[in-house]
């Protein structure tokens, strides 16, 4: 455990300042880049939607796949230390997707920023957890969450704006806040790392396969037809890869991902959760988008300022989760039932007649809500069994579920919707959201607290602290 009376508190301050710096950054260029799809798609007018999807999910899949690992690398060699080497890639990134003269460098420069943003958000929150008690660690989460809720909320308007003068500057827009945040961590003390062995890499690009296969097999499923070879040569592929993957994770001796983890009943099914939870998330994060653009015809600047009302929203309700008695998992079930009210509302009421007011406005406030207060409880109750020297690895597996969560979703949605132009060909993924926020709330539902131990991590102290056997290394 980390010896509170000796870290100052300016230093406290700098690192909550570079860590809420760096997820604002990892959330950032996926807000910016939604409303931003219309103005990149003018710049590549041969691609089909489901090649413009991978600018997501090239991005999200390398952000999945690399994220535990990653967490695993920071208990090895220090989160501090690749945190900053994050830093630096996320910025190497950034600037590669600004300058890209083809579509084809762009999913690239997308997949070099998930790598940078896999290497920093789990080592970011441990960082936090690691140097501040445990009491304090919901409002660490919280605080966390809520900074990614702030890229969210600012995403849309600054992607909207940007992408009207020239939408390279939604990538250029990341230098100086990494900048920012590497200049932060200079008074932060360096981490003790764990001794363990580098992970298995292959096991690394067997997990990114098999999610890629699958998120191909479901956007081109409605383009091949479910009796293209084609399409069940990529559902094998996927399962092929992830039995491969996890059958490596159970017998090689530094495994990509501990699964022994997932013997903690309430972190695997807060990992479940997080996973369906997020499908309607995507959904609504970049159906929302594209609805004001394409069905109600707004520009991507005020497209930008309407959307916004629900990351806001989402702010809010992670502070506000943060600081509540509540349970954990009954944050987690109240956030997934105001996403069921969001989805519901849409699906009845929301088509391209329906005013912006209530409809639309009233959804983005419920959906927003609901993502702020669910992540913050699916994260808190998800770590709250786990030993201190192990939140990256373990944050990081959380994390991994939510991104496989929201690339599928990207792709359910462009499979229900592709581009569409009318209210109608949007229902189907207002309905998908609805029944994600079910999923999310059933999963909260299930999650009990570890015996011995009281309900929520703000609750836990240090003496339940017991390092699962299969965690050692």
């Amino acid at each position: 455990m980390a010896n509170f009376s000796k870290a100052s508190l300016n230093a406290r301050r700098w690192l909550l300042a570079a860590a809420l710096a760096a997820s604002v950054l990892a959330s950032l260029d996926l807000f910016v880049v939604n409303l931003a799809f219309a103005s990149i798609s003018a710049s590549f007018p041969t691609a089909t939607p489901q090649t413009m999807s991978w600018i997501l999910n090239a991005y999200g899949i390398t952000f999945a796949a690399l994220l535990v690992p990653a967490g695993r690398l920071a208990d090895r060699f220090g989160a501090l230390r690749l945190f900053r080497a994050g830093l630096g890639l996320f910025t190497l990134g950034s600037l590669l997707a600004a300058l890209a003269p083809g579509i084809g460098l762009l999913i690239f420069s997308r997949g070099m920023q998930g790598l940078g943003a896999a290497m920093v958000v789990p080592t970011s929150l441990a960082l936090l957890l690691a140097r501040h008690p445990r009491g304090q660690h919901k409002r660490m989460v919280s605080l966390w969450g809520a900074s990614g809720s702030v890229a969210a909320a600012a995403g849309p308007v600054l992607g909207g704006l940007l992408s009207e003068h020239d939408w390279r500057w939604i990538f250029l827009v990341n230098v100086p806040l990494a900048a920012f945040a590497l200049l932060s961590t200079r008074r932060v003390e360096k981490d003790r790392p764990v001794a363990s062995k580098t992970p298995d890499l292959l096991g690394v690009a067997l997990l990114a396969l098999g999610i890629g296969a699958l998120v191909t097999a479901l956007s081109y499923a409605s383009d091949w037809g479910m009796s293209s070879p084609w399409l069940w040569f990529a559902v094998a592929v996927s399962g092929g890869a992830a039995a491969w993957f996890i059958r490596r994770c159970r017998v090689h001796d530094a495994p990509a991902m501990d699964l022994g983890v997932f013997r903690e009943r309430t972190f695997s099914v807060a990992a479940l959760g997080m996973a369906g939870f997020y499908v309607g998330f995507a959904v609504m994060l970049l159906g929302g988008s594209l609805f004001l653009t394409h069905v109600q015809g707004w520009s991507p600047t005020v497209a930008g300022l309407g959307f916004a009302v629900g990351p806001g929203t989402a702010v809010v309700a992670a502070l506000a989760a943060g600081r509540t008695s509540l349970a954990p998992r009954w944050l987690a079930a109240l956030g997934g039932a105001f996403f069921v009210a969001g989805g519901t509302l849409w699906y009845f009421l929301l088509d391209g007649q329906s005013p912006y007011f209530p409809v639309f406005f009233v959804g983005l406030i419920l959906t927003g809500a609901g993502a702020g207060i669910a992540q913050t409880g699916f994260l808190s109750a998800g770590v709250g069994g786990l030993h201190a020297e192990f939140y990256a690895a373990g944050t990081g597996a959380l994390n991994t579920s939510r991104q496989i969560g929201s690339a599928l979703g990207v792709a359910v949605l462009i499979v229900l919707t592709g581009a569409g132009t009318d209210g109608s060909s949007y229902q189907a993924a207002w309905l998908v959201m609805a029944c994600a926020g079910f999923a999310g709330t059933l999963s909260a539902l299930l999650m009990r607290p570890r015996p011995g131990r009281r309900e929520g991590v703000e609750n836990a102290g240090t003496a339940a602290d017991v390092r699962p056997a299969t965690m050692a290394h």
